[in-house]
């Protein structure tokens, strides 16, 4: 269960009517899809990742997602706690409230659009992290066990299960899993992960691919920090570039 769970979909009105009625970005009769295909037309994009502060992260102002106390956000602050920087997976997350849930948030770019796109996480829950409330994936998912060693096992789809909302499906602590989600983005290009209070999550990737027609999958930039698109195929299983 998320605690005081919000809709990403709320976020979005809620931020586009605000730009609108501020005279910038994104018109309020706009939904994402059609602005994020007027964006591509003007400026073709790679299907990846956003990076943070581009100009398609600028145009169709997707800092609206990152706004309110549901959002916990990619920065880590340094040891003297002056500063810190954003980081993306591996990483270690935590809510940073004492009853609030946050969302970990990535988004999907505009060169998605018209393709189905598959978002996979690993990750654990940490010694200490409370287990009476879900984390990973904030979506109807896929999850599978990776064991308990001190590295997530390979996953061979041989101990998986089908969850029906964000946190239904079983959770240990100490146990890695991979949580996958397909899906065509025509609502929202945010995909994130979720934490509850009391929990310490060990996110090793947080990656997507875009899935063509032909069932091969298209590697996206994937936990990288700066947005850079890699481009290449899947075949059996194998990347090659």
């Amino acid at each position: 269960t998320k605690l005081n769970m919000s809709k990403t979909v709320c976020l979005w009105a809620a931020g586009v009517a605000a730009l609108a009625v501020a005279g910038k970005g994104v018109l309020a009769d706009d939904d994402w899809a059609t602005a994020a295909k007027a964006f591509c037309e003007k400026s073709p994009q790679p299907c990846g990742w956003v990076a943070d502060d581009s100009e398609e992260w600028n145009a169709l102002n997707l800092g609206v997602y990152m706004e309110g106390t549901a959002i916990g956000g990619w920065y880590v602050p340094n040891e003297d706690g002056d500063g810190g920087q954003v980081t993306y997976p591996p990483t270690t997350l935590q809510s940073f409230s004492p009853s609030y849930f946050q969302d970990f948030p990535r988004f999907i770019s505009c060169g998605c659009l018209g393709e189905e796109v598959q978002v996979t996480t690993v990750f654990k829950l940490e010694e200490g992290s409370d287990i009476s409330t879900g984390a990973g994936l904030a979506a109807a998912k896929t999850r599978c066990s990776l064991g308990t060693g001190e590295q997530p096992a390979d996953n061979d789809g041989g101990d998986c299960q089908d969850c029906s909302d964000e946190s239904s499906c079983d959770i240990n602590v100490g146990e890695w899993y991979s949580d996958t989600v397909t899906f065509n983005p025509t609502d929202s290009p945010m995909v994130s992960i979720f934490v509850n209070p009391g929990q310490t999550l060990d996110v090793q990737s947080f990656e997507a691919a875009g899935i063509a027609s032909s069932g091969s999958r298209r590697r996206l930039n994937e936990s990288d920090s700066d947005g850079e698109y890699s481009d290449g195929e899947y075949s059996d299983g194998e990347y090659s570039d």
